[in-house]
């Protein structure tokens, strides 16, 4: 909410006026259009690459790691990051992109709910193609 609700109103001004506007004004609001489109190259250049997968690796090395030193887990989080960017940032570009284009032109009091369900698939993805622990997957073999 703090990123997505707080922060975009200061980043884009017209998110509020914008997201009130029928679709049709929409379409013609030629500075609420620049505004949604630089929200979803926010969202899919910084927000998920940045801030979301190296938190998310470095949570998983928290949580289930060998070491009790937070800057290993960054160190293990980071690097495991790097090794599936490629195919981490592909599935995020298609999941997000297209629902992102959608995300942003929706009224604010659906916006979060649609970004969580959304969400909740996108959690259910990492978790199934992430989630294992080397120790798991090396023993499966």
């Amino acid at each position: 909410y703090y990123l997505m609700i707080t922060k975009y109103r200061q980043w884009f001004p017209t998110m509020d006026r914008f997201a009130k506007l029928p679709f049709a004004e929409k379409l013609k609001d030629t500075a609420g259009m620049i505004d949604a489109v630089k929200m979803v190259l926010f969202d899919v250049i910084i927000h998920l690459p940045c801030i979301y997968f190296p938190t998310y690796y470095t949570v998983k090395e928290f949580v289930g790691g060998k070491s009790y030193n937070p800057i290993d887990w960054v160190t293990d989080g980071v690097t495991k990051y790097s090794k599936n960017m490629k195919e981490d940032l592909t599935a995020m570009i298609k999941l997000w992109g297209p629902s992102d284009c959608i995300q942003f032109v929706l009224p604010l009091h659906i916006r979060m709910p649609f970004r969580h369900l959304v969400s909740f698939f996108w959690t259910a993805y990492v978790s199934f193609t992430r989630g294992n622990f080397e120790d798991n997957v090396e023993a499966e073999k």
